[in-house]
């Protein structure tokens, strides 16, 4: 059985976003380039404060304050900034041209500043392109190219100099902030002073008077009883990354209504009070009175059954869930609302047989990322022969037992598991590589394009040279349409690599620059997809690429099917290539 927790959504998406018509030679030609933000999906950012009333003149005090919800570095480069009257009147916008980072779960500040320099608190200026915001109504959104990411209605402060703020109590995510009952003035932190907080987590904001008493109820986090206390507090929910799902337990022996289990691991102090596990197509909600709390670096048992007696004498757990982990393989999650903490993916369970992140990985929510993290347990517990360490420390996986090839996926559209697509040989040409950058250095420049002839995944897929291999691994299907290109690159950071397009994956090893035997090969399950051999050595700047009247795995093979890119035909920062998009012509 497999196991790895979700990273992110936005792998992949947008590939051939612009192809235009034919031309009159028969070469296809492009409308416009893939925005560099094509790989962002909806809720990838998150618009958490905006300071639309300013005391005095509007003009240079307006700003936006943006979250990045997700365990990855998110770049600014290609997104739209907009504010409109409604949906689809009076938009002013303004499209970010050069990369602005945004680490993951950090906060980006961006500002109405005309003249002089920034102020400590913005960021970036986006100047006077979206003129003034509205005071008490309008649309504030950000979108790559048609696709949105995030909107907010605009509403008036009490009073001017006022930043309106999403609640503090809430993880930060695009659906929770269309509900205008969690957005509030902030607070007078200090008197007379500033009334916001740019670039720093939100304080909370005033509870309602008909909250719940445990999990969330019309936006606010209700409270809980610590062991002990007299009076309530708080729920703590945890933020991406600070709940990891560390030991899947789907098939013990005996009953799995009543024996099966998960274990999570804190990094940081949280309570899962209001937190649902579930699966594709089902869900429990934790609920308690009391605070069921997590110190950071502890973890905890979640149980089908609490009694010993018949859950296969586990130790306490911390909370119950009642949804089936399937034994054939499926997808388990952990969500705080609509927001994805953590979730893996797993294959045929092992009757009676535990699968766990190997020990040194479990202190960061990237450890349970890879499939040769995971590893079948061999410890005995409780009393009916299973094998596992609920509660206990997990072993170190070795490589003679890490992992199992994977088994599904998370499809993108769905958000559900599915069983992968595994491609034929035929279904995949090598199209292009970069074997020599000169924009960047070569660690962080070198790429390759793969073209599809028909729908796959490449889950699994192997691409490899004479000096080294790369086995493509995600939670999320790495999916490809019929007749798209991928980009597979040494970096999927745009700020990094040369400023490429989309990138679907990465590979570790290096592309030969001089001449010599060089081979590139994509290969699954020990199944060789496509090949091409090369002996002439890189052109510095100048990608290799396939004839663009050549498109299949046996054509590529052909003496004198590749040559450099032709001059003028560039990509990011300037050198000659066309990732993720057609090909040129091949000079006769």
């Amino acid at each position: 059985m497999a196991a790895w927790a979700v990273r992110g959504w936005g792998v992949g998406l947008g590939l051939g976003w612009a192809l235009g018509v034919l031309g009159g030679c028969g070469l296809p030609t492009w409308e416009e380039e893939p925005p560099a933000c094509a790989a962002l999906f909806p809720g990838a950012l998150v618009i958490t404060e905006y300071l639309n009333d300013p005391t005095g003149a509007d003009t240079g005090k307006e700003y936006v304050e943006l979250h990045n919800p997700s365990r990855e570095t998110v770049d600014l480069l290609g997104v739209t900034l907009f504010t409109a009257r409604d949906e689809a009147a009076q938009e002013r916008a303004y499209t970010f041209t050069t990369a602005l980072p945004v680490d993951a779960g950090t906060f980006v500040v961006l500002g109405d500043v005309r003249d002089g320099p920034l102020p400590e608190h913005v960021d970036q200026t986006y100047g006077d392109a979206l003129g003034a915001l509205g005071n008490s109504a309008g649309l504030l959104g950000l979108r790559c190219g048609t696709r949105v990411l995030d909107t907010v209605a605009l509403t008036a402060p009490e009073k001017s100099g006022v930043a309106r703020t999403y609640d503090g109590r809430l993880v930060p995510e695009a659906e929770g902030n269309d509900d205008l009952s969690r957005w509030c003035d902030a607070p007078e932190t200090v008197p007379g002073g500033t009334r916001g907080s740019p670039g720093s987590a939100n304080a909370p904001c005033p509870a309602v008077a008909d909250a719940g008493a445990s999990g969330v109820d019309g936006g606010r986090v209700a409270t809980c009883l610590p062991p002990g206390a007299l009076a309530p507090r708080e729920v703590q929910s945890p933020r991406p990354g600070q709940l990891i799902i560390t030991e899947v337990m789907a098939n013990p022996r005996g009953d799995d209504t009543v024996g099966e289990w998960l274990e999570v691991r804190a990094t940081a102090p949280v309570d899962l009070n209001g937190l649902t596990v579930g699966t594709d197509t089902s869900g429990t909600r934790l609920e308690s009175e009391r605070c069921l709390s997590l110190a950071s670096g502890e973890t905890a048992l979640l149980a089908r059954r609490r009694e010993s007696d018949v859950n296969g004498g586990l130790p306490e757990p911390l909370a119950t869930f009642s949804v089936d982990l399937r034994n054939t393989g499926g997808a388990v999650s952990l969500r705080v609302g609509s927001v994805l903490i953590d979730s893996a993916v797993y294959g045929p369970a092992q009757d009676g047989v535990a699968t766990q992140v190997s020990a040194p990985l479990t202190e960061d929510a990237r450890g349970n990322d890879v499939l040769t993290s995971w590893c079948a347990a061999t410890e005995p517990y409780g009393d009916k022969g299973n094998l596992g360490t609920p509660g206990r420390p997990n072993r170190v996986c070795v490589s003679a037992d890490a992992g199992v090839s994977q088994a599904g996926c998370i499809d993108r559209t769905t958000g559900q598991s599915r069983a992968l697509r595994v491609p034929a040989a035929g279904s995949l040409v090598l199209t292009e590589f970069m074997a020599d950058p000169s924009a960047v250095p070569d660690a962080l420049g070198e790429w390759v394009e793969v073209l599809a002839l028909r729908e796959v995944d490449l889950n699994g897929v192997t691409l490899s040279n004479e000096t080294g291999s790369t086995v493509l691994e995600s939670p999320l299907c790495l999916s490809m349409k019929a007749g798209s290109h991928a980009v597979l690159a040494r970096s999927e950071d745009a700020s990094l690599n040369g400023g490429l397009p989309s990138v679907l994956g990465t590979f570790g090893f290096g592309l030969g620059n001089g001449a010599g035997a060089h081979v590139l090969k994509l290969a699954v399950r020990g199944s060789l997809l496509d090949s091409v051999a090369f002996t002439s050595a890189a052109i510095p700047g100048v990608s290799s690429q396939l004839d663009a009247r050549a498109r299949d795995a046996s054509a590529n093979d052909a003496a004198g099917a590749f040559c450099p890119t032709p001059a003028g035909v560039t990509y990011g920062v300037g050198d000659r290539g066309t990732p993720g998009r057609e090909n040129r012509r091949c000079a006769p």
